[in-house]
């Protein structure tokens, strides 16, 4: 503790000493105060009287003084501090009660200061109050708004859920039934969602129909689509998640839409379909037979040589027109293919420069008898084979030409190729120009769809497939096509392929220009179609034996051997495909067996599963049969 905490401590204990003695401490000193004022005069007393002044008589002078004021004044402070003891205790109270006095003013002060600032803050409360209040006020009548909106919404919707002919139910996340509209209700029999709840536990199969697919869609949380059959009734089903901001699934929405007479006008579309596909495919074996046999016929009479000079020109005519009637009814068959998607491409090894020269043949032929000018040039290096449909390729070929020169009235019709071997692969573009008609700009996009025909144009006779087909053809072959034309200045037609060239040593020709001691099991019903093919067969040097039914096939292979079997896929009592696995199965067969088809199927597999090796496609010519054999001959 230092000397100033001393001081202090003192100072306070005086101080408050002073404060609770003051009444006699005031008295002790005036009492002081008097007697040092009677020792002073008895002093100057003793001097004036004796003129002297010694110790003695100072001492004197001022001990008596001293000595009555220390007997006297305690006396008399005690006497008055006694007599006024109480007035010193209400002043010490008076003190105390000045202080509290004081304290209370303050106090009083503050607090009136507190209260002051109390209510400014009251104040201020009170106008964020209103303020909230109104704010408050505002809320909850738009919330009472909103909510009216939502009921009203609610309500809206409901009565559109129910008066709507489908069935809706709806269940949450975990599969409990949270509702449904009437029309369900009333299609199974029930008055509430608690019934319904109550029918699906049970009925297992009803319950399945409506919680099929729900995992499908809580995995995936995407719609999914099947068909249900309820009380008779085809439902188009519709199940949708029910997603949550955040993307979770609270719940599963059922749709059923009523498509029992949709399905029921679809069977009717679908069987009239058939009966229509029936239809083209009986007139497809019909009309082929006969077409099959003026090809063939005349194929063989040309092949001969014993025509010269008009007679040749009409034979080779006739041929002409049988082909060109082929491609037409191809045209047909295909656009019936195409609607029910069932077209196909079977690709196959062609001898390239042998398929442009037969074509080039086929359309001089096509303007000669028109009168028209042929124009024929080829770029570019042929290679030996390529890998293609020829016969969709010169089906497309043969449409346009035939456009260019049935609306051609007089001038010239030109094919010209350029081709450019790029790998292992040819790149061919194929133009067909003409100077006919030509066709207006705004017709030129229109001109490739189903059945259209230009219109004004007297020529434009024919079905108004052949564009069309052509299209479908090019894109199924890996092409693409396109016009350009001027309307009076004639049309040009371009055609780009990219087809893979064939690298392997094959030969397609014939080795030897007749075939000796070969035997032939053709199997055919159509008395022309075995004329036909026996003729060019035998002109081959092979020798046929011919049989009209599976059954007769069956038991001629059974009596003799052959070297090559060639089956017609539809006969009167069993197909091509079951006369080849009997004769697998029952004979034995090991020769090679070879289908004769108006209608190639495009997967080769479902022919080797038969044992089938080679297919040949109707109608049949000399050198397409030469070709085809000659891969064969040496199995």
């Amino acid at each position: 503790m230092n000397l100033t905490t001393l001081l202090e401590k003192f100072t306070q204990s005086k101080n408050l000493f002073i404060a609770e003695h003051a009444l006699g401490v005031i008295m002790a000193l005036l009492g002081a105060f008097i007697t040092l004022i009677f020792m002073l005069l008895n002093l100057l007393v003793y001097v004036f009287r004796y003129a002297a002044i010694t110790w003695y008589g100072v001492t004197n002078a001022l001990f008596m003084p001293f000595i009555c004021g220390l007997i006297i004044v305690p006396i008399v402070v005690y006497a008055i501090v006694y007599i006024f003891k109480d007035l010193e205790v209400d002043r010490r109270r008076l003190i105390e009660l000045q202080k509290k006095e004081s304290q209370l003013k303050n106090n009083l002060a503050r607090t009136y200061i507190d209260i002051i600032n109390q209510r400014e803050r009251n104040s201020l409360l009170s106008l964020e109050h209103e303020k909230l209040r109104g704010t408050l006020d505002n809320e909850i009548s738009q919330r009472m708004e909103t909510e009216q909106k939502f009921d009203d919404q609610v309500s809206f919707f409901s009565a559109i859920i129910n008066l709507t002919p489908d069935i809706i139910i709806y269940r949450d996340g975990h599969g409990a039934i949270t509702g449904c509209n009437n029309n369900l209700q009333r299609l199974l029999g029930v008055q509430s969602s608690e019934a319904l709840e109550q029918l699906f536990k049970n009925n297992a199969e009803l319950s399945s129909i409506f919680t099929k697919y729900d995992k499908v869609v809580s995995d995936t949380k995407k719609e999914v689509t099947y068909e249900a059959t309820l009380n008779g009734v085809v439902f188009q089903m519709r199940k949708r998640p029910a997603l949550n901001s955040h993307g979770a699934l609270i719940g599963i929405i059922t749709y059923g839409h009523d498509i029992t007479n949709l399905k029921n006008e679809q069977d009717i579309l679908e069987k009239a379909s058939q009966e229509k596909s029936n239809f083209i495919s009986t007139l497809s074996h019909e009309l082929r037979t006969p077409l099959n046999g003026i090809v063939g016929l005349s194929d063989i009479l040309l092949s001969s040589g014993h025509f010269k000079g008009d007679d040749e020109r009409y034979l080779r005519a006739i041929n002409v027109n049988a082909v060109t009637l082929g491609n037409i009814f191809n045209d047909v068959i295909d656009l019936n293919k195409i609607e029910r998607e069932r077209f196909n491409i079977v690709n196959e090894n062609v001898k390239w420069q042998d398929f442009l020269e037969a074509f080039e043949t086929l359309s001089s032929l096509m303007t000669t008898q028109k009168g028209l000018e042929f124009k024929y040039d080829l770029q570019g290096s042929s290679p030996k084979l390529v890998q293609t449909d020829p016969t969709r390729l010169r089906q497309v070929l043969w449409n346009l030409v035939a456009n260019a020169v049935k609306f051609t009235k007089e001038g010239s019709v030109g094919l010209y190729i350029k081709q450019q071997i790029a790998g292992d692969k040819l790149d061919i573009t194929f133009k067909i120009v003409d100077t006919g008609i030509g066709i207006a700009k705004e017709e030129q996009e229109k001109i490739f769809d189903m059945y259209y025909q230009v219109a004004g144009t007297k020529q434009s006779t024919g079905t108004g497939i052949g564009l069309h087909v052509s299209k479908v053809l090019t894109q199924e072959l890996g092409g693409n096509i396109a016009v350009e034309s001027e309307l009076g200045h004639g049309s040009t037609f371009t055609l780009h392929f990219s087809f893979s060239i064939v690298t392997d040593n094959v030969e397609l020709s014939p080795k030897n220009s007749k075939i000796q001691n070969k035997r032939v099991l053709l199997v055919e019903d159509v008395d022309l179609n075995i004329l036909v093919a026996k003729s060019m067969l035998e002109s081959q040097g092979y020798s046929v034996v011919a049989a009209k039914t599976g059954h007769d096939s069956i038991e001629q292979f059974k009596r003799d051997k052959f070297d090559l079997v060639l089956l017609d896929m539809q006969l009167p009592d069993m197909t091509g495909f079951d006369i080849a696995d009997k004769l697998v199965s029952e004979c034995d067969c090991k020769v090679p067996m070879i289908a004769l088809t108006a209608n190639v199927v495009a997967n080769n597999q479902v022919y080797v599963d038969h044992k089938i090796i080679g297919v040949m496609s109707k109608p049949l010519t000399a050198k397409k049969l030469a070709e085809t054999l000659a891969n064969y001959q040496e199995q």
